[in-house]
């Protein structure tokens, strides 16, 4: 009977542990049987590029809920800081300097990093400063960041490919300059996360604050900073999806939130803290949802069918994770 017992805990573990993987790779087969020109390498090279920027958001929320924490602003942050961002573009552009020039695309992208960032700021002083639930918190600043976008905007549309802003084209040895970007930022921030002593403290608290803070960590900075880095790779994820797009309006990367929390989760990491990576866990997650929609656009599914797959990709998430943590769905 116990060895029964162990064997269904074993496949529970091993399902839980690898099921990711396995429903990513299903994928694959069922749309490349479905649609031939699925695993061409111009449909592969636009999924990443699709990806990228929002890879950069699941990145940044693996730190945020490593530690136990969570930011639902994300999408506001991203819209928020691509719009002061695309604000100071147009300001440039006015001034008669030529915003095409991409040596001009760094002090643009760092603007909307610094915008981000401090919107992390704010986020990260309330949680570990104040005390406040990380939940309350970011639904606070959801509407504050959405609400400040559209004052500074006063709700217009800004058409930044017109003034030379655009990633479309911008390649290097035939890949998007967007996916050098998410390699760039998932291969710094997994160092970050798996061999710094912050990464290895934030891992540790996440786990058990009361814990950590009696070791002597320093759980008030950790968190702090966590909130930081998320709100500075939202704020570039934002910028990117501007480039991308070329132009932001007032739905600007709304529910984004709800693309990339999941992902973090499918990817392996708690919603209750102290586990996953970020390479390959959050980026296989990120993936995955990226491929079930390329791969429903290519098959010509209904619309309306995304909405249903977005609510069933967090059920999954959800589910895996409480299975993952406990090993029974609570």
């Amino acid at each position: 009977m116990r060895e029964e017992t162990a064997k269904r805990r074993f496949s529970l573990d091993i399902l839980v542990k690898y099921g990711v993987y396995s429903i990513f790779l299903v994928m694959i087969v069922v749309f490349s049987i479905s649609s031939k020109n699925f695993l061409t390498r111009s449909n592969i090279v636009l999924l990443l590029q699709q990806a990228a920027p929002l890879c950069l958001g699941v990145v940044g929320m693996a730190f945020v809920m490593m530690d136990g924490g969570i930011d639902i602003s994300a999408g506001s942050t991203m819209y928020l800081s691509a719009a002061i961002g695309s604000l100071f573009l147009k300001r440039l552009y006015d001034g008669g300097i030529d915003t095409s020039n991409i040596g001009w695309y760094i002090p643009v992208m760092l603007v909307a990093v610094v915008v981000g960032a401090l919107m992390g700021t704010f986020n990260g002083f309330l949680v570990s400063k104040a005390k406040i639930l990380p939940f309350i918190v970011t639904l606070i600043t959801t509407n504050i960041g959405r609400g400040l976008g559209m004052y500074f905007t006063n709700g217009d549309i800004i058409t930044t490919s017109s003034m030379g802003f655009k990633f479309a084209g911008k390649n290097f040895l035939g890949i998007s300059v967007l996916i050098y970007f998410a390699l760039a930022a998932v291969l710094i921030f997994h160092i970050v996360m798996r061999y710094t002593p912050y990464g290895c403290q934030l891992k540790a608290q996440g786990n058990n604050h009361e814990a950590a803070q009696k070791l002597g960590i320093n759980i008030v900075r950790n968190t702090w900073v966590a909130y930081i880095i998320c709100g500075a790779l939202c704020g570039l994820a934002g910028m990117l999806t501007v480039g991308m797009t070329g132009s932001i309006t007032i739905v600007f990367a709304e529910g984004n939130e709800f693309v990339i929390i999941p992902a973090a989760v499918l990817g392996g990491i708690s919603l209750f803290g102290g586990k996953g990576n970020i390479f390959p866990g959050a980026i296989i997650g990120i993936l995955l949802t990226y491929t079930i929609v390329n791969g429903l656009t290519m098959v010509s599914a209904n619309p309306y069918v995304y909405t249903i797959v977005r609510g069933l990709i967090i059920f999954l998430a959800v589910m895996v994770d409480s299975l993952n943590y406990k090993g029974e769905i609570r």
